[in-house]
Formats: structure tokens, C-alpha cells, sequence
């Protein structure tokens, strides 16, 4: 979830959007209403960003932190085949027996985000979908196998990655929360963190 998300959440139940009929509506619900959905234009950052609402307050402290450019930091990157809920309360809880004493890290210290990347088709090779034309006969069309295309084509297409990002952002916090993402890591069978044999030797 994008910081902006996070802040539109917050905000989702204090502003109303006139649609048709006068009938109001949050900026959750305005996708069913064509009048109201068409007011939910970049204007709802800065309505957010510059209001005075107590009740908005939240919501503005996030945009604010956007535009200052006071953002969460990426504590590591890895990589799996498996599909996990709960992805935050998992790395909190992961933590290695040399952690730092006296910083409690809660899931809601932690972002998640999983990025799938492939090549247009997920897991599938998109060259076997694909019809080719010679010059020859321009009215045939036919296939070509993996080893026509290119020696140095991968043998998978997809991969997904797993980014984790921390809300706190001191020195002390991000040195335990890294230590905590190499722990759960290696508790998961995932890919070693990229620099996880600097952050945290003793755990990777």
C-alpha cells in the first residue's frame, strides 16, 4: 500500500463528495456514482493536505511527510515462491536472539509491499504465443522455437519480490528492523537479503 493510499484511508470517512441528486457520498463509495466520481480529481491530496479538520489530522501528517520528502525507509529486499498473509506481523515477530534490547517493533512499524514481474504472460514464455512471417511466403505465418530467439533467454518469466519498509526511521529502529527482516528471511526459506552478510553476519 502507497504512503498516498494510507492517507486517503485515514480520510476515506470525513469527506463527503456531492454526487448526482445532492446524495453524498466517501471517496471510497464516489466510484459509484459518475458525477461524484468524476470530482475525484489531484485536487483530494492538496483538500487533505491544506485542511484544518482535527479530524483529518492523520491523514495530513502523511501527505505532509510525502511532500517533505520525509519518507519510510527500505529496511530489505527478498524474494519467494510462496504466498504468505500477515506479511508485517511475521517480520515483527521474527526476532533473532542477538536483537537490539530495549526496541519493540509492532506490524504496524512495518510496510509490505510485493511486486510481480514478468514478461506479459506471468509465468508462460510470451515467443510461444507469438507468429513470425518470411519473406519467402508473407501469407504463412509460423512458429519459432526458444533456441531461434536468443541462447540468453531466462528459463523462468516471473518472479515476485518482497520489499519491507519501516515507518520509524532513527538509527536504533532500522538496525533492529533489518536484523528482524534477516531473521524472518531465513526462518522462511527466502533469498538471502542482498546486503544481509553485512546488516546481520551472525544471522545469515
Amino acid at each position: 500500500m502507497s504512503r498516498i493510499t494510507e492517507a486517503f484511508i485515514k480520510a476515506n470517512p470525513h469527506i463527503q463528495i456531492q454526487g448526482s441528486g445532492g446524495k453524498m457520498f466517501t471517496i471510497s463509495a464516489a466510484i459509484d456514482d459518475m458525477e461524484a466520481y468524476t470530482k475525484l480529481t489531484d485536487n483530494m491530496f492538496e483538500q487533505i493536505l491544506y485542511s484544518s479538520s482535527s479530524k483529518l489530522a492523520e491523514a495530513r501528517e502523511i501527505l505532509q511527510n510525502i511532500t517533505c520528502r520525509r519518507l519510510y525507509k527500505c529496511v530489505g529486499q527478498t524474494q519467494t515462491e510462496k504466498k504468505l498473509l500477515e506479511w508485517a506481523g511475521c517480520v515483527a515477530r521474527s526476532r533473532p536472539r542477538n536483537d537490539l534490547k530495549h526496541v519493540t517493533l509492532q506490524p504496524e512499524d512495518f510496510v509490505v509491499h510485493i511486486i510481480n514481474m514478468d514478461w506479459g504472460m506471468k509465468e508462460k514464455n510470451p515467443i510461444n504465443n507469438m507468429r513470425f512471417y518470411c519473406k519467402n511466403d508473407p501469407t504463412k505465418a509460423y512458429q519459432i522455437s526458444k533456441d531461434q530467439v536468443s541462447k540468453l533467454l531466462p528459463e523462468r518469466f516471473a518472479e515476485q519480490l518482497i520489499r519491507v519498509y519501516c515507518k520509524k526511521t532513527d538509527e536504533r529502529t532500522m538496525e533492529a528492523a533489518k536484523k528482524n527482516f534477516a531473521q524472518w528471511c531465513m526462518d522462511m526459506n527466502f533469498s538471502k537479503p542482498q546486503d544481509g552478510d553485512v546488516i546481520t553476519p551472525e544471522v545469515t
